[in-house]
């Protein structure tokens, strides 16, 4: 089996704060103790023996709440399954648009049988022609293979962000996946069920995207009937900066982004600065732009449920649409 060369793009599989049972019966801490934390709400149960202090169960990012539940679950197995779906894309850092589910996906061969429980979803599909790698010692399915699968069963926006997460330009030092190591595992698809739905979302995915937002909001773009943005464009500011934008029509002049709430709080984003040097750093930025252009867009993820508000937005600012406001039921 191929191994997977360690980056930061994977997620280790260390999980240090997990508290497992074994370990508290080494140290003799009877069960009634466990049972008196669990209704307490002090302690979290994250799988089968295996708890989590609430406090730092709370601070964790819902990925890496799912991250800390397949290790847990595969401290537990007898044999080694292949991690697959939801559960691989969490040990890759691949992220997705919608809530974690409480189980975790494995992938085994068609004559497995078995059913699954509270704490496995078994994909009984078999494991001919799945690309299958090694990641500290758990066998998973490719970043590659693991986008396609979700993709072949998600709607299209949530199959979207998971590709476009997958191919992401940003990683470090290589995106997880490449558009044709994502086009070679959608042909190997062909004829199963899903196939057509992940060709959709393939042939729309792009490496451009740098966030879960930006991604639903390009597929709101594009369901809403406004003009195909470019991605990232550069435009230089004072002092020999520049600044990437998440979308702008030229035809237009106009400037979109998506304010997502994660660059005040991402550590990797703050660099030791405060959220106000953050804030105030943006609206600096935003000034700047604003100076540049005809119109600048700026929306919320929360803006983007229900899609009127978005709509009525980008048309109250200039942006045409080649298609009737949507009605209140409309769903992507």
């Amino acid at each position: 089996m191929p191994r997977a060369k360690p980056d930061d793009s994977a997620m280790p599989a260390t999980i240090d704060f997990l508290i497992r049972r074994r370990d508290l019966e080494v140290i003799g801490t009877p069960d009634s103790s466990v049972r008196r934390a669990l209704r307490r709400g002090s302690l979290v149960r994250v799988a089968a023996g295996s708890y989590a202090d609430l406090d730092v169960w709370n601070e964790l990012e819902p990925i890496d709440r799912h991250r800390a539940r397949v290790m847990a679950v595969a401290g537990r197995l007898r044999t080694a399954p292949v991690f697959s779906h939801f559960a691989a894309a969490a040990l890759w850092g691949i992220r997705i648009l919608g809530p974690w589910p409480t189980v975790v996906d494995v992938t085994l061969e068609r004559a497995s049988g078995g059913r699954s429980d509270g704490a496995l979803r078994r994909h009984c599909t078999g494991l001919d022609g799945i690309e299958v790698l090694e990641l500290d010692g758990l066998a998973l399915t490719s970043p590659a293979q693991t986008a396609v699968d979700l993709a072949r069963e998600l709607p299209f926006a949530d199959a979207v962000v998971a590709l476009d997460s997958a191919l992401h330009r940003r990683r470090r030092p290589t995106p997880l996946a490449t558009e044709d190591q994502i086009a070679r595992v959608v042909a190997a698809t062909e004829g199963n069920r899903g196939y057509r739905r992940a060709l959709a979302s393939s042939g729309f995915a792009t490496s451009l995207s740098d966030s879960v937002e930006e991604s639903h909001s390009r597929v709101q773009l594009h369901l809403l009937g406004f003009p195909e943005p470019e991605l990232q464009r550069r435009f230089a500011l004072a002092n020999s900066r520049h600044a990437e934008v998440d979308f702008y029509w030229p035809d237009f002049d106009h400037i979109g982004e998506c304010d997502g709430r994660m660059k005040y709080r991402d550590p990797r984003i703050l660099q030791g600065r405060t959220r106000d040097q953050v804030f105030f750093a943006e609206k600096g930025r935003e000034n700047e732009l604003r100076q540049q252009v005809r119109m600048f867009s700026r929306w919320e993820p929360r803006e983007l449920y229900p899609p009127q508000q978005l709509y009525d937005r980008l048309v109250r600012d200039g942006l045409p649409s080649s298609k009737p406001r949507p009605a209140p039921r409309w769903r992507t």
